[in-house]
Order: structure tokens, then C-alpha cells, then sequence
């Protein structure tokens, strides 16, 4: 298995490191791959003097760990990806699927590191956006309830920046969008400059309306949450299986565990669990394969009502009228 250790940052200086490990070459905005056995595109962008973006869209030949060891702790990364195929993040040696199936958005403090793992015939599409604290620092101090803890939040003695989730409806459009734009041309930066804007929009309205944790997370605590997450998208057609086991499951007592939980993902393990659940639904549903009481049994709703009325919580509508607009 190739090993590619390499960094990232705002800065450009990391591109001209990694393209010759990756057997390639810089050439404008792209790290050319000679070889490869289908054409893919790495793109990399500097949006402005906060933002820089790098694109991914390539399907690999052979499998490659990438290890990131940030040299530069001014910045935090935030991770779009809808790749098919055996990818994982590994922590500590815990890996968590990650990709369009899995793990689909990312989000984290330069200063902490990991591995990247893909095998030969992933299909990778992925989005890295690189963005200064500083100007994260100055948009969130807009906002009320950020202003009176602002310095906390960016302070890694008290707090630690780091999310693991699945991507909104909408940022899945806009990357969809942008993966079926042809990667050439002037017009190809605008579309991705407009999508970046899109991701970090809708994102950040996310965020600014989630519940502030303030806490200095270790790593052991990120692998044990991970671990939990992992599990629960692996029994995502079972029951939920309880806090009290989860909790047991990661080392933490249940409190701790409910705090670090809803820091790591946005969401209580129940809602993270039934929003996956209905995710999933979401997606057997767009096959046209089952009827809505053979998606209710197999990821064990009630019944189709309890299916149909949870569906419409989340996505505004039924079903049926979702697939109406397909």
C-alpha cells in the first residue's frame, strides 16, 4: 500500500509537497497523476485570502493511506465527500466508513491528525476546504450567542473544532451538481468558487443555530465516538440500542457520553440514529424496489404510518410526494 504523509493549509505550498509523492506534478490549478487508470481531477483553488479548496474527483489504481500531519494550526478543514467505495478514516486504529455511504462530512481542527484510507476501484469525490480561523473567528462574532465565549471556542486548551456527520440534502445537490461539471475551462472555477459559497453557507447556517459545547476533546474521545457512530450505522435497520450501552461501550459515563456525542455529530445519538434511519429509508425509497411498509420493516419503524410521519418531519413532505419530484 502507498503511503502519502502530507499536510494541508490556506497556503499553497503543501500542493507542490504531495503531487510528486502522488506520482504526479503541479500544472496550473491541477496536480497532474500520469497513469491513472481513468482520467481524474485534482483542482486545487484559493477561493481568497481565507479560503482555499481542493477538489477531488478520481477513481484509484492501486490502494493509498494518506496521513495528515498539519504543520500549520491556523486553519480548520471542512470535509464534503461522496465517495463510493472501501474508504475509512482511522483514528487511533478505529476506522469509520466514510464516503457517500457513511461518514459524508467532516469537520476539524488543523491541529488534529488521522490517516485516509482507500482501496483500488474507490470512486472518490470530495471536497477539502481549508478556511482561516481568523475568519471564522470574525463571522461568528456576529452572532450573539458565539460573542460572549468567541475567544473559548477558539482557544485549543478549552475547546477542540471537530465534527463528524452526513452532509444536508442540500449541500448533497450542490456537490452533485459540481461532480457532473466537466473540470476544464474558466467556467469550471467559477462553478466551483460557487459551490464552496453554497457548502459554507449552508453549513455555517447550520451551525450557528446548533447548541455551543465547549470542551477540549482528546483523541481517545474522538475514536470512542467514531466507534459509536460506526455502530450505529451498522445496526441502522435494528432498534436503538440505548445510552446506557453506548455510553458503557465508549468508556464514558452516560452524561459525559451525551455531551461529547452531540459536540462530535450536532445531534443526540437518538437523532443522530433516526436521522441516519431515515436517510437510508430516504435512499431504498428513490430505488422504487419496496413499497413504504417494506422500507417501515426493514429498518424496523413501527409501521408505514410512524415511517410516513417521521419522513415528513424531517423532509417536509410524504413519500409519495417526495417521489413525485424526482
Amino acid at each position: 500500500m502507498r503511503e502519502v504523509i502530507h499536510q494541508y493549509g490556506v497556503e499553497l505550498d503543501w500542493v507542490t509537497d504531495i503531487a510528486p509523492k502522488l506520482g504526479g506534478y503541479v500544472e496550473g490549478n491541477y496536480i497532474i497523476v500520469p497513469g491513472e487508470a481513468r482520467p481524474g481531477t485534482r483542482f486545487v483553488l484559493p477561493i481568497n485570502e481565507y479560503i482555499t479548496v481542493f477538489v477531488i474527483n478520481v477513481t484509484y489504481n492501486e490502494d493509498i493511506v494518506y496521513k495528515l500531519r498539519n504543520t500549520r494550526s491556523d486553519f480548520v478543514g471542512v470535509y464534503f465527500n461522496l465517495t463510493e467505495g472501501d474508504a475509512v478514516h482511522v483514528l487511533d486504529d478505529v476506522s469509520r466508513l466514510a464516503g457517500r455511504w457513511g461518514c459524508n462530512l467532516a469537520v476539524f481542527d488543523a491541529n488534529l491528525g488521522g490517516e485516509y484510507i482507500v482501496r483500488s476501484g474507490c470512486k472518490t469525490f470530495k471536497l477539502a476546504i481549508f478556511i482561516k480561523k481568523t475568519a471564522l473567528k470574525e463571522y461568528f462574532s456576529k452572532n450573539e450567542q458565539y460573542a460572549q465565549i468567541l475567544d473559548s471556542v477558539f482557544d485549543p486548551a478549552q475547546n477542540t473544532i471537530v465534527k463528524f456527520d452526513r452532509m444536508s440534502s442540500q449541500a448533497w445537490w450542490l456537490m452533485n451538481e459540481l461532480r457532473n461539471t466537466k473540470a476544464t475551462g474558466p467556467l469550471y472555477e467559477v462553478m466551483v468558487t460557487g459551490t464552496v459559497y453554497g457548502l459554507l453557507t449552508d453549513y455555517l447556517d447550520q451551525t450557528i443555530n446548533q447548541e455551543i459545547i465547549l470542551e477540549k476533546v482528546v483523541q481517545t474521545d474522538i475514536v470512542n465516538i467514531i466507534g459509536s457512530q460506526a455502530y450505529l450505522i451498522e445496526h441502522i435497520r435494528a432498534p436503538f440500542v440505548g445510552i446506557s450501552t453506548l455510553a458503557a461501550d465508549a468508556f464514558m459515563s452516560e452524561t459525559k457520553y451525551k455531551r461529547l456525542f452531540k459536540k462530535i455529530t450536532g445531534a443526540t445519538p437518538n437523532g443522530f440514529f433516526l436521522t441516519n434511519k431515515l436517510s437510508y429509508a430516504k435512499e431504498a425509497l428513490e430505488t422504487g424496489n419496496y413499497t413504504i411498509g417494506e422500507i417501515a420493516d426493514q429498518f424496523y419503524f413501527t409501521d408505514a404510518s410512524h415511517l410516513i410521519e417521521q419522513f415528513r418531519n424531517t423532509y417536509g413532505t410524504t413519500p409519495k410526494e417526495y417521489l413525485t419530484r424526482l
